[in-house]
């Protein structure tokens, strides 16, 4: 048994290189498996695989005709590449995920978030009277069962800062994948039993909608409907709002405290390194790094 392991990964290995640097390709994961499980991150951006990756660690006949068929990609060296229907950290998988359920999207999540983090705001905690539970409806998507239950006066007084916010990512599922159609997960919606072992079943779908809305950039031409995810990422990009309260997070992270008013000036120049470089974080630690704020953070705290 271990003389033929050695020779199964001896030979996934050799794949793996001839099929990337082989054929001149930049191998963007390894063959390595932990625990049975591939690397395999690229389908996560809805990309081709890459060299080496059997699901589960298997080399089933069927998977491997298939993947063998498929043509892998050439991970891009410089950096940022573009990617289709990815825009910065809010499409990234591991915010998206994070800022899901454990079986759905969760667009009030998603939506509190960008409404504290980025456009400054606060959003109340649930009351402790309110049973915040997303009713089951089989014909229904989630969206559609979030509207139906948060649309109440006395949701939607909170809701209102949240949902049109998270709702515009309803095209990124619960693992951060690119979609057009969510399943219908219900035994009367089974359209196909899984042909192999830990398959899954095949569900009649239903067309999700991403349109939005944005408010509180301070900016009235920035705020209004949008159509996606990307369309609000653009229009958060040009808001001053959303920069200079990314600055004051990086503040409040590389201090270790809340800024005060004598820290006004430290943020000035971060918010003016930041414009300066064109953008450029780094160039905003830098200023943070070597402000009076920092140089002297000990005193001013004692």
């Amino acid at each position: 048994m271990g003389h033929h392991r050695q020779t199964r990964d001896f030979l996934r290995h050799m794949y793996f290189l001839g099929e990337s640097i082989g054929k001149g390709r930049t191998p963007f994961t390894t063959p390595s498996f932990a625990h049975g499980y591939a690397y395999n991150h690229s389908t996560f951006y809805n990309l081709p695989p890459t060299p080496g990756n059997f699901r589960y660690g298997r080399r089933e006949s069927e998977d491997y005709e298939k993947l063998m068929a498929k043509e892998f990609w050439d991970y891009p060296v410089e950096q940022p590449f573009k990617i289709a229907n990815r825009k910065g950290i809010l499409t990234h998988p591991a915010w998206l995920i994070a800022h899901s359920s454990n079986f759905h999207t969760d667009p009030i999540k998603r939506g509190r978030w960008i409404r504290e983090k980025l456009l400054a705001g606060r959003v109340p905690d649930v009351p402790i009277t309110v049973d915040a539970q997303v009713p089951e409806d089989p014909h229904k998507t989630l969206r559609e069962l979030v509207e139906s239950v948060t649309q109440k006066a006395e949701c939607w007084k909170c809701h209102q800062h949240m949902n049109p916010l998270g709702f515009a990512f309803e095209a990124y599922d619960d693992f951060g994948r690119y979609r057009l159609e969510e399943p219908l997960e219900h035994e009367g919606h089974i359209l196909a039993k899984p042909t192999k072992k830990n398959g899954s079943n095949t569900y009649k779908t239903k067309r999700i909608s991403s349109i939005g809305h944005l408010d509180g950039t301070g900016e009235p031409e920035l705020d209004g409907e949008v159509s996606d995810a990307l369309d609000m990422i653009d229009r958060l990009a040009r808001s001053e709002r959303v920069r200079q309260s990314i600055i004051r997070h990086a503040f409040r992270f590389f201090m270790g405290r809340n800024e005060m008013i004598s820290d006004s000036q430290t943020l000035i120049d971060a918010d003016h390194a930041y414009q300066k470089g064109g953008g450029s974080f780094k160039a905003v630690v830098v200023s943070l790094l070597t402000s009076d704020s920092f140089i002297y953070r000990k005193s001013i705290q004692e």
